[in-house]
């Protein structure tokens, strides 16, 4: 593992370089790691890994998770901080790359992304601390998150998905059924969160089965309803075409590739 994170004062210097592998591969329980302001005392702050200056008010004493998932990615999320933190993103698919850190929505870090965190002492026109994260083992985000032999885009209002191929020819998909429910859905939340949305099994069960029914529904049926959505993508536009749909295995389901208008 040779993922870290170099921390920046707001003047711009460094304050101290974390590295994960020291972190997390010494116990062989942990997973994650809490960012967060320094405890005077020591009694609030003993979860805490990364620890900010203690007179940093605008920084909560717990304020973020980074977390190992089994995919070998790291993710970040907040920790009902009172001000939360910004995810600059080192790339982006349609033109945004600043992304507000809270509520439940985890973002996953990728290689060269930035975290922001309000600083209460501003130096010059500078008023917050610099989390960059690090990550050498990750291929280049440009061709592996947004590969560019193909693209999706959603539109929310006609429920039509676009697919641009490798010869830049511009397909039309149109789902129906249960199919339709679930990329809407995804689509819709994705939207909202202005982010790779995950949509977690729970909630697109509630949505695809209403009422009664969804009670004895797993997410195991989610998967061939999943399935059969990548499969006509893959049938109308080649096999080369990456998956529209992504499992984050234990949690849901997310769009891949795809801008959602």
């Amino acid at each position: 593992m040779k993922a870290y994170l170099t921390v920046y004062r707001p003047g711009g210097e460094e304050h101290e370089r974390y590295y994960f592998s020291n972190m997390i591969e010494a116990s062989p329980s942990k997973s994650s790691i809490i960012i967060g302001r320094e405890d005077e005392d020591g009694e609030f702050d003993r979860e805490t890994d990364i620890k900010l200056p203690p007179e940093e008010k605008l920084i909560s004493r717990k304020h973020l998770l980074i977390e190992l998932r089994e995919t070998g990615h790291f993710w970040v999320k907040d920790l009902d901080s009172t001000h939360p933190a910004l995810l600059k993103k080192a790339t982006s698919s349609n033109g945004d790359n600043v992304f507000p850190v809270e509520g439940e929505t985890p973002h996953r870090l990728e290689n060269r992304d930035k975290l922001l965190l309000k600083s209460k002492f501003p130096i010059e026109d500078n008023d917050e601390w610099v989390l960059c994260f690090y990550d050498p083992d990750q291929t280049d985000v440009s061709s592996d998150v947004y590969p560019s032999h193909s693209k999706y885009e959603y539109n929310l209002s006609s429920k039509i998905l676009y697919v641009r191929t490798a010869g830049l020819q511009l397909q039309q998909i149109q789902f129906t059924g249960q199919e339709l429910t679930i990329v809407d859905h995804i689509a819709q939340r994705t939207k909202d969160e202005r982010a790779r949305h995950v949509a977690l099994y729970e909630e697109l069960i509630l949505v695809v089965w209403k009422d009664k029914e969804s009670l004895n529904r797993k997410s195991s049926d989610l998967a061939p309803r999943v399935s059969r959505i990548n499969k006509e993508i893959y049938q109308r536009c080649g096999k080369d075409a990456p998956r529209l749909i992504d499992s984050i295995k234990g949690h849901g389901y997310r769009l891949n590739n795809c801008v959602v208008t």
